[in-house]
């Protein structure tokens, strides 16, 4: 298993999380849809700067090196949520009952129980339940109010929103470039997709903002300028000619 962690100390507000999972398809097949990666990005609201550009957050990322790791996958992914249950704040996703979906359908395991809870809180969220800290926001199907457009894919709301979140990582499908690093273990198909699922979470964290706030940006924001700050130290790709070209757009 690959794993990175960028821990982010308690401040004040509540807690905000974003969470994305990857996965091969197969639809052919009985329970076909294969995780193998995820990431967590959080940090707390309202102490964000000024400028969104400058925002720090706290990530964790883990992807399987090999298919049998996948269950251990699964187990992470539902213990780091089981950290974030009892706190209050917001938890989020683009649509994230799918993500749910694939780990529930996934896992054999009757333990991943933080991941069913989260599935009866995401079918709740929009009652107010004053016996749950811990809130769910889906920005694809609870920001109709903000967007215009019929396409609810991730790219498409953020291009509404203005943000910039051009993704070159994508030289083939996800379950085509996963399965090519399943057979070779190219290190670099590893942290492009990781450093994408990662966009992803952040991308939607940005938008639930910006809802949250009842306004959409003013001037376009490079995504890729945030990816860089807190991922530099961490993922070689963002310090790669290919990736530092992202942040002139704009």
């Amino acid at each position: 298993m690959h794993i990175k962690e960028k821990k982010m100390s308690k401040s004040y507000g509540d807690i905000i999380i974003s969470f994305d999972l990857e996965w091969t398809k197969n639809y052919k097949i009985k329970n076909g849809n294969k995780p193998f990666c995820f990431s967590y990005i959080y940090f707390y609201y309202p102490t964000f700067p000024k400028r969104i550009e400058d925002l720090e957050f706290g990530f964790i990322s883990h992807y399987v090196e090999n298919i049998d790791e996948i269950s251990d996958l699964v187990e992470n992914a539902d213990t780091f949520l089981h950290s974030f249950l009892n706190q209050n704040g917001i938890i989020l996703g683009h649509q994230l009952s799918s993500d749910i979906s694939v780990i529930l359908r996934y896992s054999n395991q009757p333990k991943t129980t933080n991941f069913s809870e989260l599935k009866e809180l995401w079918h709740r969220r929009k009652t107010v339940d004053i016996f749950s800290k811990l809130r769910v926001f889906d920005t694809r199907y609870d920001m109709e109010t903000f967007l215009k457009q019929k396409s609810r894919r991730l790219v498409d709301v953020c291009d509404e929103f203005s943000f910039i979140v051009t993704q070159p990582e994508l030289a083939y499908s996800m379950t085509k470039m996963q399965n090519m690093y399943y057979a070779n273990k190219d290190v670099s198909i590893m942290e492009k997709l990781s450093v994408l699922n990662l966009r992803h979470s952040l991308s939607a964290a940005l938008l639930f903002l910006y809802h949250q706030n009842g306004k959409k940006p003013q001037k376009r924001i490079n995504v890729n300028k945030i990816v860089y700050r807190n991922l530099k130290d961490y993922y070689g790709y963002v310090n790669s000619k290919e990736f530092k070209a992202l942040l002139n757009e704009g």
